[in-house]
C-alpha cells in the first residue's frame, strides 16, 4: 500500500513536471515562430528567395516542435485523466492537404514517391478529434518514412470490413469504419 502511493505521487509529480516544461518551452518557441513567420512574409522585400524559404523552414520546424511538445502535455493530460477531446467535421481535402504538406519535403530528401489515395467510396468528411488523428497519421507515416529507403510511401484510406478484433464494441457497432 505505501508503494503504491509513493508510485501515485511519483506518477503526480512527473505529469505535473511536464506541464509545466511544455509550458515553460511553449513561449519562447511561440517568439520564435511569430518571428520566422514575420521573416518569411519578408514584407520589407529586402530577402532573397532562398532567404524567405530559410525562414519558412525554420517556421515550419518550429511549428513540428511546437507539435511535439504539446504532445508531451497531451501525455501528461492523459495520466492525469484531464484529457479533452475535440470533435469536429474534418474533410479528407483537409487531411490530404495537410499530411501532403507534413511530409511532402521528407519524400523530396528521400528521393521516395509519396501520395494519398481516399477511396470514392469515403464520405466527404468524418466526425473526429482533428488534432488526434492527425497526430496518428504523423506517427504512422513518419514511421513509414523512417523505414523506408526506396519505393514510395502510400495512405490508402477506403472503407473497411475486416482487421479489428471481432467483439471489439465500438468498432462493431459503427456505421462504418475507414
Amino acid at each position: 500500500e505505501e508503494k503504491a502511493q509513493q508510485l501515485e505521487l511519483t506518477s503526480r509529480y512527473k505529469s505535473e513536471f511536464l506541464a509545466n516544461m511544455s509550458h515553460e518551452l511553449r513561449t519562447p518557441l511561440n517568439n520564435l515562430l511569430i518571428l520566422a513567420r514575420m521573416l518569411s512574409e519578408n514584407v520589407d522585400g529586402n530577402l532573397n528567395d532562398k532567404q524567405v524559404k530559410y525562414a519558412e523552414t525554420i517556421q515550419a520546424s518550429g511549428q513540428d516542435l511546437l507539435t511535439l511538445i504539446n504532445d508531451i502535455l497531451d501525455l501528461a493530460r492523459i495520466e492525469s485523466g484531464n484529457m479533452l477531446i475535440e470533435l469536429t467535421d474534418v474533410t479528407f481535402g483537409e487531411i490530404v492537404q495537410h499530411t501532403e504538406r507534413m511530409f511532402r519535403h521528407v519524400a523530396d530528401s528521400k528521393k521516395l514517391d509519396f501520395h494519398v489515395d481516399v477511396d470514392h467510396r469515403c464520405p466527404p468528411s468524418i466526425h473526429t478529434d482533428a488534432g488526434r488523428l492527425q497526430q496518428v497519421l504523423k506517427n504512422l507515416i513518419g514511421n513509414a518514412f523512417k523505414f523506408t529507403d526506396q519505393g514510395s510511401v502510400v495512405l490508402n484510406v477506403a472503407p473497411a470490413t475486416f482487421g479489428w478484433t471481432p467483439g471489439h464494441r465500438q468498432l462493431d457497432s459503427s456505421s462504418g469504419v475507414l
